[in-house]
């Protein structure tokens, strides 16, 4: 044991330095990259008589002779005549001269300069005086009329506040007859303009890529990530995710990676990972469907469909009193609502799948949409399909050979529909359908030849139903009910492969210069199976909450309640042919009613300082055990755009993964609820700080965290001889857990270019009891480093992105409870580069858009998962070292039609 925590010291040192210096070379070429890209356009020397022209032309006019961008209210300065000489002027001085002769306000954004008359020009308010002066309303697509969720909405003295379930906001103004206002949502445009205090806006934001017949662009939507209203979560652009090269154009999960801290794992434990945590930590709603399932195609992919979803939000912990059940992350998603005007189908199609899409507007008020992907990969098996069957490494230390059986298969259905009888009442029915049919072969080749197949099957249903009112300007109601099961069979079975050589006599049939009297030998195998395991978990999880929300001055207040069910069964049976090998089974089942309350406060304790705080508390109702839960946060807004913050909470989770062990070392993940006693409940502490900066192109966010976590128990099976046979008992061993690092994301738009960059210096850790000497040692999704640097580059109707992402070796880890070695390695460094280039064609009813994505262009071997195979004969079993890499060098197709 002295030996291991040794070898474990010298290689997480060497590991460290080798890191430190990488990353110090690479953070340093991007800072020379950063300072030496060009700023922006200098001020030119404008020439320029007006002649009592428009100010509308004049803007136009000047735009195209001195190639700057203005945007502005066309029909409004339309009207206003103008009659200037300007010469060798700045373009300051002719901004200037607008605003002391024709009331023109001007402020650069992104580099456009947008104008604003000194007039109300929100054309879509109703004519009402308020009676206070109070501002509210609704925030819009333009393009198809959906409710925007989360959105900013503040004044120029970065006072107001955000919109919310319904797309509602509210908040005072001072007493005046007109304010300007901003309003902004990542993928929009930005929307500057004066509006009169009123109590029934509603603001449309233009998507920020408009598309105009026959192939123009007057721009180009840049915007990938942006803060949310919420400190805690960044909003995700799910627009762009067909433009960040991976596996699969429509796939959200592994888009969602660009985030600092968010991970998708690969192989046994696979789906989306928040800083360290396992997949089934996160609450994963997709509009009030709880998701528990994250993962197709052997973890390669998500059952996220982009094309369905509408707002995607992201917190990576220290979120709020109103959810509960996960201690990691949050992750907050609403599918498209279909409000549009006109019917809106989109198809597309790639390497592995094709994607439909369906949204048709069936009245005013009630409306339809619906997508639908399934794989193909199982009946046309292409170069891709041959490349995701080479995915494990073969080498001296490593003898197994894998490949994948044409049994891969999935498909997945999402649905809503809508009903609206007033912008302020919402009624909505969400459907959610995910099957799995995957299978692995691995081959161990010695003096005797082994196989091992590992064959999966799930089913992920889902359902729930929302409503929402708003009730009064400063009051919302909500009730939401969602629903979920799974089904996961594993059939786990390995033997040996005996070949069979099978003399055939005249293969010619007479045909030929031997008239087929010729004799031949085929060798064929077969495959003898003395070791089968059988495992099936099902679960359900079924919630239901109403939510209240009061907003008076500098005070929201939020209250709600509760009831969260959930069910599982997991049955084990192994069947093993050979003698004297043990034999295990498991049987359990178990059922949980959770009842839940909860209530937080929001104060603006002035222009610069918010407070929150809040208490939830999770009642078992079958003990009348209490789980309390204080939460909190406060920011500091030193300046617009500036937000510095700190947070911290409790969370308890019951529903939880864990992992089974056997005798061999070799694990499995398999859902778990506590025992009567509550042995197995999951307590985590938040603790986490943090800056975000959100001005002229740039997002800078900064999070250092915190997180402890007890409770979770992983069953390690222990051999107990009763009489002549020897069986297996799974005991369960306490596991502690810490995770602690920093995050950072850098994003700089400037014209035609998007630069990001994101890093993560994190410890994931955990702490099992009997295991290692009780000593803490690296989790299975521990990487100390990683970074990723992402360029975006738009240009007329193309996308280039070019990504390149490197990050510490996984551990490599040996646990056994009895007879066999037990320790601790690094895999080798991940390093890939990868680039997706996309071309979209506008035409009179539709638009094309297509692309393809170059994987792993230097073909580097990347492992992404290391385990430990059983291989199983008739004189006992033996486990091998398994090293699941990602792919190599490999271009992936796509292409989509959208019809309006």
């Amino acid at each position: 044991m002295k030996n291991w925590a040794r070898k474990f010291n010298l290689i997480k040192r060497k590991t460290q330095e080798v890191l430190k210096r990488s990353i110090q070379n690479s953070i340093l070429i991007l800072f020379f990259i950063i300072t030496f890209l060009k700023a922006g356009a200098q001020d030119r020397v404008i020439n320029y008589s007006s002649e009592g022209n428009s100010l509308a032309s004049v803007l136009e006019e000047i735009s195209n002779r001195y190639e700057t961008k203005f945007a502005f209210n066309s029909g409004a300065f339309q009207n206003i005549k103008t009659n200037f000489n300007l010469q060798d002027a700045t373009l300051r001085e002719f901004l200037e001269l607008l605003e002391e002769e024709y009331f023109i306000r001007s402020k650069n954004i992104d580099g456009t300069w947008v104008l604003v008359a000194d007039l109300p020009v929100v054309s879509e308010t109703k004519e009402k005086k308020p009676e206070a002066a109070v501002l509210s309303g609704f925030v819009k697509d333009k393009t198809t009329g959906e409710n925007l969720i989360y959105c900013n909405v503040a004044t120029s003295g970065d006072r107001g506040g955000m919109t919310n379930e319904l797309g509602f906001f509210s908040f005072e103004i001072p007493a005046t007859d007109s304010v300007l206002i901003s309003v902004s949502y990542v993928g929009f445009q930005r929307l500057d303009t004066l509006v009169a205090p009123s109590t029934d806006l509603v603001i449309a934001l233009e998507p920020l890529e408009i598309v105009l017949a026959p192939v123009q662009v007057i721009h180009y939507e840049k915007e990938v990530l942006q803060a949310s209203p919420f400190v805690d979560r960044i909003s995700f652009n799910p627009l762009k995710s067909s433009e960040i090269p991976r596996i699969s154009n429509d796939d959200l999960g592994n888009a969602l990676q660009i985030i600092p801290g968010v991970n998708f794992l690969q192989g046994g434990i696979s789906g989306l990972s928040i800083r360290g945590s396992s997949p089934t930590d996160n609450l994963v709603l997709l509009d009030g469907i709880p998701v528990l399932e994250t993962n197709h195609l052997l973890g390669n992919m998500s059952v996220l469909n982009s094309k369905f979803v509408n707002q995607a939000f992201v917190s990576r912990g220290g979120f709020d009193a109103a959810y509960g059940g996960r201690v990691a992350g949050l992750i907050q998603i609403t599918g498209k609502s279909g409000e549009n005007k006109n019917p809106y189908f989109d198809v597309s199609a790639n390497l592995l799948n094709t994607n439909v899409l369906a949204s048709v507007p069936l009245t005013e008020k009630f409306s339809v949409t619906a997508a639908w992907r399934r794989s193909f990969i199982d009946q046309w098996q292409n170069y891709l399909y041959y490349r995701l069957i080479d995915d494990v490494i073969a080498s001296e230390d490593n003898p197994v050979t894998s490949s994948i059986i044409p049994t891969v298969k999935y498909n997945d259905v999402n649905a809503k529909i809508s009903f609206h009888p007033s912008e302020k009442l919402e009624f909505n029915l969400n459907i959610l359908y995910g099957n799995d049919e995957q299978s692995r072969d691995f081959e161990l080749v010695q003096t005797n030849d082994y196989y091992r197949n590992e064959r999966t099957n799930g089913k992920n249903t889902g359902a729930s139903f929302n409503w929402k009112w708003q009730a009064t300007g400063n009051w919302f109601h909500s009730l939401s009910a969602g629903m979920s099961t799974l089904e996961s069979e594993r059939i786990d079975e390995t033997g040996e492969l005996q070949e069979v050589t099978e003399i055939i006599e005249n293969p010619g049939q007479g045909v030929g210069k031997g008239k087929g009297l010729a004799k031949t030998k085929e060798r064929t195998f077969t495959r003898e199976v003395f070791d089968i395991d059988n495992g099936f978990n099902y679960l359900e999880e079924f919630r239901i909450g109403w939510k209240t929300t009061f907003k008076k001055g500098n005070f929201e207040n939020e209250a709600g309640a509760g009831i969260t069910t959930n069910k599982f069964t997991y049955d084990f049976y192994a069947e093993r042919t050979g003698a004297e090998i043990e034999i295990d089974a498991i049987a359990s089942e178990s059922t949980l009613k959770m009842m839940n309350a909860f209530f937080q406060q929001r104060i603006e304790l002035n222009e610069k300082f918010h407070f929150r705080w809040g208490l939830r508390t999770d009642i078992d109702l079958a003990i009348g055990k209490t789980y309390w839960q204080p939460r909190g946060g406060l920011e500091f807004h030193p300046f617009s755009g500036l937000k510095i913050y700190a947070l911290s909470g409790v969370y308890y989770q019951f529903l939880s993964g864990i992992k089974r062990f056997d005798s061999q070392g070799y694990f499995n993940q398999v859902w778990y609820l506590p025992e009567n006693d509550g042995r197995g409940t999951v307590k985590s502490e938040h603790y986490i700080g943090g800056i975000k900066y959100e001005n002229r192109g740039w997002f800078i966010d900064i999070e250092t965290y915190l997180k402890n976590a007890s409770g979770r128990v992983n069953l390690f099976a222990e051999e107990v001889r009763r009489g002549s046979d020897l069986t297996v008992a799974y005991l369960p061993h306490k596991t502690e857990e810490k995770n602690q690092g920093l995050d950072l994301f850098i994003q700089k738009k400037q014209r035609h270019f998007n630069h990001m960059i994101s890093y993560s210096l994190s410890s994931a850790e955990v702490k099992t009891e009997g295991i290692l000497g009780d000593d803490w040692f690296p989790d299975y999704n521990d990487r100390p480093h990683r970074m990723k640097i992402t360029e975006m580059v738009n240009w007329r109707n193309w996308t280039l992105t070019g990504s390149w992402q490197i990050a510490s070796g996984l551990p490599v880890l040996r646990l056994q409870t009895s007879n066999g070695e037990e320790g601790f390695q690094r895999s080798d460094y991940f390093s890939q580069l990868d680039f997706a280039l996309s071309k979209k064609v506008v035409l009179s009813r539709f638009v094309l858009n297509g692309g393809v994505s170059m994987l792993n262009v230097f073909n580097r071997e990347n492992v992404v998962e290391v385990n430990y195979l059983r291989f199983s004969s008739e004189s006992g079993s033996m486990t091998v070292r398994s090293d699941i890499s990602a792919l190599g060098f490999t271009p992936v197709f796509f292409m989509n039609v959208q019809f309006q």
